[in-house]
């Protein structure tokens, strides 16, 4: 069996005319979900030589069922979901015949979260109100709740601003820290579900399996070593330390104010602040150590981004607040951990990001770990170490694309790191910086 081999179970469009099945007129099947999405998503195009188009005259309350493995009689490496058809679009006549259209879908739940709002006063845990949405307000089916869900630290009392429900729940995430304080949850959905956790733990779980490069289509490969060897590869950024700057990876400061106490706090945040308050899947930070012109290292140029917000860090020093409303002490949002913190902890895993083009695994979905280990492409010694060190060691999925085809099955996917396996962190020397100022003058 080819890795690339794929048996469609089932693919049927479900109609107000009853279960229509188009399995034999589809051309290809994109299939997306990533980490910083809330909800998988797709599109099927479509070659129809039926009139189907005609009959139905897709109006958006259409579903489209798909379920598609390995082989016909095995859950393993199989995906099996609904999807509402939200959009038809690129409708062409091809001959007289026949004509060509792309149908768009989603998950049920962004249809019913558009249709509805919350307004509506929480005080529990962040992870308990999302929790509370998806069963309340999007009555989310038993199977789709199967993925990682982790429990915030702190009991909040907020009021959610008249968000839709997924908005709700990307605004908990947001604001979300764990039990250090670290701003770094997400919500998203995969092949397994739902699901609302720390990019800490995603980070830190054990890897899949470990993806190596190595010769195809040689007669003492198998399966298996195939569905693990990549078509392609591509090193999408690798290092943006402009983007970093201005992000506030390195360095930079939260001013807080209270209206209450009247009062003004300032918090410097370097580098080290919200990357050791991280687990991470690897032994070295992706830090590149840099002296400015003025002399300071990059992790102490504070002035690289500021962010204000108003905050309540003094009022649990507030005599007055302690004996009259000490309840909400505990209670109060801690906005000096997330309003920085969390563009930069984001902005520091996508800033090494790679892309593979894999046979189609329905195993690779966003949120799992994959060991890889990268040739180094270039001329060497014989004997020599063939592993980029700078590329090599586990990854987190952040994004997949399915491409089911006719005959053939893809999945492409990006993967993401904040650490590496080099042993030691890169550092810019005097003389380099010297070098550069001098260079081009008399």
């Amino acid at each position: 069996m080819s890795a690339s081999k794929f048996v469609v179970n089932e693919l049927s469009v479900i109609t107000k005319a009853g279960k229509i099945d188009i399995s034999s007129i589809y051309e290809e099947i994109n299939i997306f979900d990533s980490i910083l999405i809330p909800i998988m998503n797709g599109n099927i195009l479509i070659n129809d030589s039926v009139g189907l188009s005609s009959k139905l005259i897709f109006d958006g309350s259409e579903s489209i069922l798909i379920d598609v493995g390995k082989t016909t009689d095995s859950d393993v490496l199989k995906l099996k979901k609904a999807f509402r058809i939200y959009k038809q679009s690129d409708r062409k006549n091809i001959n007289q015949t026949s004509e060509v259209y792309v149908l768009h879908f989603v998950s049920d739940e962004l249809m019913f979260s558009d249709q509805q709002l919350i307004n509506q006063a929480y005080k529990t845990t962040y992870s308990d109100i999302v929790k509370k949405i998806l069963v309340n307000y999007l009555k989310t089916p038993d199977n789709k709740l199967n993925g990682k869900f982790e429990t915030t630290t702190g009991i909040r009392d907020v009021v959610i601003p008249n968000l839709k429900p997924l908005d709700a729940i990307e605004w908990c995430a947001k604001r979300s820290i764990d039990e250090n304080r670290s701003a770094n949850y997400v919500f998203f959905e995969n092949n397994l579900g739902y699901n609302f956790t720390s990019l800490s733990t995603l980070l830190s779980q054990k890897e899949l399996f470990t993806i190596k490069f190595s010769p195809k289509n040689l007669e003492q490969t198998n399966v298996v070593d195939d569905l693990l060897s990549p078509r392609n590869f591509e090193i999408i950024n690798q290092v943006d330390k402009i983007k970093s700057t201005r992000s506030g990876v390195n360095a930079g400061t939260f001013i807080g104010f209270d209206p209450i106490t009247r009062s003004i706090g300032v918090k410097k945040i370097n580098y080290e602040d919200h990357y050791n308050a991280m687990k991470h899947g690897n032994p070295n930070a992706n830090y590149f150590s840099s002296i400015n012109r003025g002399g300071d290292d990059s992790s102490q140029a504070f002035d690289s981004r500021k962010t204000v917000s108003s905050f309540g860090a003094f009022r649990r020093e507030s005599a007055y607040i302690k004996k009259y409303d000490p309840t909400s002490i505990s209670k109060q949002e801690t906005q000096e951990d997330f309003i920085f913190q969390r563009k930069a902890i984001i902005t520091n895993l996508m800033n090494k990001r790679l892309k593979l083009v894999m046979p189609g695994n329905f195993q690779l979905t966003s949120g799992f770990n994959l060991n890889l280990r990268t040739p180094d492409f270039s001329i060497r010694e014989s004997g020599g170490e063939n592993e980029d060190r700078s590329l090599s060691g586990r990854y987190l999925i952040v994004a997949t694309r399915h491409i089911i085809g006719y005959q053939k099955h893809e999945t492409i996917i990006e993967l993401a790191t904040t650490s590496n396996e080099l042993p030691f962190i890169p550092t810019a020397t005097p003389e380099e910086t010297k070098e550069i100022e001098n260079y081009g003058t008399i």
